[in-house]
């Protein structure tokens, strides 16, 4: 009740538009099936009219309905039943996806038809303009809740559209951090897997192959490295630093160079030495150009 006082107070309505209102009924009720013919008139010239009013069944509830409805503007009762019977109205507008502006344009053509009817059948000129503003005053809270049922339905929509879009990014963002940590404990392996690798190339010195075993070892390290590497950008980026490129180049270059390491025991793999020397070269030109940029 205390928000229907509030739109009555915030349009000026008070208890002499309720009489004047009123005391326009049995005029409005005589001119009722007029009112409905001018406004089907209207409506034909809108170009969706036809979308919305397919059958002759639904014209027919529709007439009803608009006729029913011109002549509560004038019923003097104008409480919570009333007001909730708007809010009504209005929704069912919203469900049928009915354009806000074909709502106002409408109610503009009524507001114009009443008052013609108002100013033709009373001559009295201050009569007159008191019972125009009450037929003004009226429509205009009639429209402001209608008007307010389409406000409510984009709210309703933006809100749970809201809590869908705040879900996702909350569950990707989790999914993601989880993804991270799988990466880390896969670091952390392999990191073990290495120090094995590692200890296995010492194997080939003991045995008395001290080449291979020197060459094989410092690989070894070279790969121990890298995964050290990669495990402290990885947990860098979990603390939200910058996530570092040049790290995965360079396990491609330790790669290669591991390689070259291994390859170089073989005197007979000349050609693939220098292919895999070339794949250096580009690799540390690619790992400078992004060190500058970073």
């Amino acid at each position: 009740m205390e928000k229907i006082d509030r739109i009555k107070a915030h349009y000026g309505f008070t208890m002499d538009d309720t009489n004047n209102l009123r005391q326009l009924r049995p005029v409005m009720e005589a001119d009722k099936d007029k009112f409905v013919e001018a406004f089907y008139g209207y409506l034909k010239n809108l170009e969706e009219a036809q979308r919305y009013l397919k059958d002759e069944e639904t014209i027919k509830k529709h007439r009803d309905a608009v006729g029913q409805w011109m002549l509560n503007l004038f019923s003097g009762e104008y409480g919570g039943g009333y007001f909730k019977e708007l809010e009504r109205v209005g929704m069912a507008h919203v469900k049928i996806n009915l354009p806000a502006h074909y709502v106002n344009a409408a109610m503009h053509f009524v507001k114009r038809y009443l008052l013609d009817v108002v100013r033709r059948e009373i001559k009295d000129s201050r009569e007159q303009a008191y019972s125009c503003g009450s037929v003004e005053k009226i429509l205009d809270i009639n429209l402001d809740v209608f008007t307010s049922s389409y406000m409510e339905e984009e709210k309703r929509v933006a809100f749970l559209s809201h809590r869908v879009e705040s879900y996702l990014i909350q569950f990707a963002g989790r999914f993601s951090y989880g993804l991270n940590l799988m990466l880390v404990m896969g670091l952390v392996g392999m990191g073990v897997m290495v120090m094995w690798l590692f200890v296995y190339d010492l194997t080939h010195i003991y045995q008395g192959d001290i080449e291979k075993g020197l060459l094989s070892t410092l690989g070894s390290l070279l790969m121990l490295w890298v995964v050290i590497e990669l495990m402290d950008t990885e947990v860098r980026h979990l603390k939200g630093k910058k996530f570092a490129i040049k790290v995965f180049i360079s396990v491609a270059l330790v790669a290669v160079i591991r390689k070259i390491l291994i390859i170089s025991l073989a005197t007979e793999k000349v050609e693939a030495q220098l292919s895999l020397i070339a794949a250096v070269a580009v690799l540390g030109g690619v790992y400078w150009l992004v060190s500058k940029v970073e």
